[in-house]
Parts: structure tokens; C-alpha cells; sequence
């Protein structure tokens, strides 16, 4: 992703933003540019709706998608703030080790946020556990949906939660597919009581997306 167009913005160039966000994120330079490309296309593209991001950490990857944002659209941000919650077995053996860990404070997204100029009024953190604040205000339309969840219940609520919301041409990253058994599981049975067949795309080992209603690849 090294040379990406970077366009009305202040930084010289891409490896400047990634110095910038990298104390932000568990994100590589690819994975952030993976999402940069996708939030830029939507943007082009017209699709409407809010980004929303589920799974903030301390903000870098929000950072960035918040700088694609369009005139009138904001990225809400959902995350505990206490770290990663409790596992199941569906998520493998190895996932209870990393119960609580990855914690971010609200005073870091801020800051991130302020590195790169993004305004006060472009993003909404919305901290406390999934279950709780999905039952808030949610965006009406999203037009991409950031799931950096993890586990199978996490991914699943989020999927269940903000799918519906998503119009056709919208964008569904799932940062933990090749990762963490548990996202991978959550998706594929999301689609099986959803009917859905996605074309999904990978980027590197661990990140995966698909565009909504995309059914092939082919030009013309």
C-alpha cells in the first residue's frame, strides 16, 4: 500500500501517516491501507451512510478512516475501554489468554484523532460493552462497517447489529478473519441463516472484506 495518494491532506506522505497512527494501532501498513483504499472508494463511489468502526483499541485505524469521511457523515466508534471480553470455545484455546488485554483509554482516540486533524464533530465513541451500547442510538445507514471484534459472539452481534443498516455498494472489513477462529466462525454462520454469499477478499493473513451485493469481479 506504500505510495497511496494522500489527497488534501498535510501529510507529506503515507509512511508520514502510519509514523503518525502507529502508536494507535496493532494494525501493519497494509491493513491500514487496505481500509484507507476501501473508505476512499465508498467516498467516490457515493455510497451513503456513516463508517462505524466496533473494536477502537486507541484510535489509529479510526484516524484514518475518519480522514475519507464526506461532508455530513461522522464514524462512530464502539469499544470497552476495559480491554477484550470473556471467550467461548468456539473461539479456540488459545483466545482466553488475551482476555482483558488490548486496552485502550478514550484520552487516546482523542489524541489520534487531534495528530490528524479530524474534527470533534466527525466522531462519536460510544465506550461499554457491545450488548449494552448497541441498544443506544445507532446510525441510520452505514456505509462501512470496521469489525475488529474478535471473538464469536462479539463478531456476531456486530454483524446481526449493523448489516441491516448497510445499503447495497457497503463495505464490511473483518480485521480477525484469518486470525482468530471465532470471527471466522461468526461469519460464515451469519451467512448461512442470512443466506449470504459474499465475495470475499482477503488482504494479508488476517484481514478480509466484502462489498454488499458484490457477486463477481468481472470488467463490463
Amino acid at each position: 500500500m506504500i505510495g497511496l495518494s494522500l489527497p488534501n491532506q498535510n501529510q507529506d506522505s503515507w509512511e508520514d501517516l502510519v509514523q503518525l497512527v502507529s502508536p494507535y494501532t496493532l494494525s501493519d501498513s497494509q491493513r491500514l491501507g487496505s481500509l484507507y483504499h476501501l473508505a476512499e472508494t465508498l467516498k467516490t463511489q457515493g455510497i451513503s451512510g456513516d463508517f462505524v468502526e466496533c473494536g477502537v483499541y486507541k484510535g489509529g485505524s479510526a484516524a484514518i478512516l475518519a480522514r475519507s469521511l464526506s461532508e455530513n457523515t461522522r464514524i462512530w466508534l464502539f469499544d470497552s475501554f476495559q480491554g477484550m471480553p470473556e471467550t467461548t470455545e468456539r473461539d479456540g484455546h488459545e483466545a482466553a489468554e488475551w482476555v482483558g488485554a488490548c486496552v485502550g483509554q478514550i484520552e487516546d482516540v482523542n489524541t489520534v484523532m487531534n495528530t490528524l486533524n479530524i474534527s470533534q464533530d466527525q466522531y462519536l465513541i460510544r465506550p461499554g460493552w457491545f450488548e449494552e451500547t448497541f441498544q443506544d442510538t445507532l446510525p441510520d445507514q452505514v456505509s462501512l462497517l470496521h469489525c475488529d471484534a474478535d471473538w464469536y459472539d462479539s463478531v456476531t452481534l456486530v454483524l446481526e447489529t449493523f448489516y441491516p443498516r448497510m445499503p447495497r455498494g457497503g463495505c464490511v472489513v473483518l480485521d480477525d478473519f484469518g486470525y482468530w477462529e471465532g470471527c471466522r466462525e461468526a461469519f460464515y454462520d451469519f451467512c448461512f441463516r442470512h443466506n449470504e454469499k459474499p465475495l470475499l477478499e482477503r488482504v494479508g493473513t488476517t484481514q478480509a472484506y466484502w462489498i454488499k451485493g458484490k457477486t463477481h469481479t468481472r470488467h463490463g
